[in-house]
């Protein structure tokens, strides 16, 4: 049985030695444009570690394609990032001083003295922008030559694929691509909607490229690659966490298991490939200390993490706009099945007004990936609610997961966050909404609670 499936075997210790002694190491996009993102320490501990696999590395045209394309995207967004600190910093140190000044401290409460707070806050103050001045300055300017730039362009020199030969050759990729994408056959699958978000062509060498279709592109060019080279192992390194990459489980919250199966299968059964790795960057970074016996200090470790997790947060609140309005939709449906008159509140708060036997009721729904973020958007809507409560018999805010997994961990934390204030005509709906296909799906209450009601279980 075990011969059937080969793409679902385990992997043991000796199966990971024997990969990172011979394999090639296929870097995506998102890899080489966090290098940008990094502070001077994580990035030369990561170059040290290309370098020392210098000999087996190789990224796909496409990949050095978008790299080129989006670097100075990445270097302005981090500069706007410092600038935004600096600004929140100096905010909110006038504001605390022009908060003190109209408490009148001196003249209504002679014993306190607001001098020592005031002297030490600026002091504190002025070292941190000294020290974020100094992090500016060493930033790469967007029309400075950028010496990250040639050491990345020179650790792959000659280790990047062919271009498309023309653009017959690629617009036949884009319909095995559209084939694939419609049978969410990976990767990219998830990719399918980007040409929505904004312009989804460009052109490069007389080339038209479309958004939508990178993620096969660069797989299409790596298995090409891996069978030309006759590369028996394969390790592929992305900080795209999309399910079109990853085989992810809901066990006690999500978990990713390794790369999807379809992905192992056509990488043996195209090129020849016996092993198939993938990592994210912290992975990647873990076992090159391990097996590379290079340095990879802890900090290193958590800042990768930390850049990660904030572009998977990013791409997700992309996605997620898509998302809300199709579930928005489905909510609405399940609203009219309910009730015989429901209003979507073009106006705002909150989304729709129902009205049932003489009583007005509120709901208001959101959705998210990460049930933290729900979090957050359920305390802030509870404060709203506060101010809102008088035009309502009652306010219903719901909280829409993807699946019955996440929403048992968000009622969990639901509970742990109930408070004792909570007025009794608020309630919360946590619901599931199954994509049904691209254009709508169904919501699906999942459990209800009136938060007085949780204030007495807990």
């Amino acid at each position: 049985m075990r011969a059937l499936f080969p793409q679902y075997k385990d992997l043991v210790t000796e199966d990971y030695i024997d990969a990172w002694k011979q394999a090639l190491f296929v870097f995506d996009t998102n890899v080489l444009l966090n290098i940008y993102r990094y502070h001077s320490g994580t990035r030369d501990e990561l170059l040290n570690v290309l370098e020392q696999l210098a000999d087996r590395i190789w990224i796909p045209h496409h990949v050095a394609l978008e790299f080129q394309r989006n670097r100075l995207k990445v270097i302005a967004e981090q500069g706007k990032q410092l600038s935004e600190i600096h600004r929140t910093i100096e905010n909110s140190q006038r504001s605390l001083f022009a908060d003190l000044e109209k408490l009148q401290l001196n003249k209504r409460h002679s014993l306190i003295n607001p001098e020592p707070l005031q002297s030490g806050f600026n002091n504190l103050v002025n070292d941190f922008l000294k020290e974020l001045n100094r992090l500016q300055e060493s930033q790469q300017k967007l029309t400075e030559p950028d010496p990250l730039k040639a050491k990345i362009e020179t650790l792959f020199d000659k280790r990047v694929g062919d271009p498309p030969l023309n653009q017959e050759e690629i617009d036949k990729l884009y319909k095995e691509a559209e084939q694939r994408y419609k049978l969410k056959i990976p990767p990219g699958y998830k990719d399918t909607e980007k040409d929505k978000d904004g312009a989804d062509e460009h052109k490069h060498g007389g080339i038209i490229y479309k958004r939508k279709y990178g993620d096969y592109l660069v797989w299409h060019q790596l298995l090409t690659h891996a069978k030309n080279s006759n590369s028996k192992a394969v390790i592929f390194v992305t900080d795209d966490g999309k399910e079109d990459w990853w085989r992810k489980v809901d066990f006690n919250g999500q978990k990713t298991i390794g790369p999807r199966p379809e992905l192992i299968e056509e990488a043996s059964l195209h090129s020849q490939v016996d092993t198939l790795l993938m990592y994210n960057p912290e992975g990647f970074l873990k076992y090159a200390k391990t097996f590379l016996e290079v340095q990879v200090s802890e900090n290193t470790l958590k800042e990768v993490r930390d850049v990660s997790k904030s572009a998977n947060l990013r791409n997700s609140g992309f996605r997620e706009f898509r998302v809300l309005a199709r579930a928005k939709r489905a909510v609405m449906q399940w609203l009219l099945a309910r009730f015989s008159f429901v209003q979507e509140n073009q106006r705002g708060f909150p989304d729709f007004i129902v009205e049932e036997k003489g009583n007005t009721f509120g709901f208001e729904m959101t959705t998210a990936p990460i049930p933290e973020i729900l979090i957050n958007r359920l305390r802030e809507t509870i404060n709203r609610f506060y101010y809102e409560l008088s035009g309502f018999s009652e306010l219903t805010f719901v909280l829409v997961t993807n699946s019955p997994a996440e929403a048992d961990e968000l009622l969990i934390i639901l509970r742990r966050a109930a408070r004792n204030d909570m007025p009794d005509n608020l309630r919360l709906i946590v619901g599931v909404y199954k994509d049904i296909d691209n254009s709508g799906g169904e919501f699906v209450a999942y459990e209800d609670i009136v938060y007085s009601q949780a204030n007495k279980s807990i």
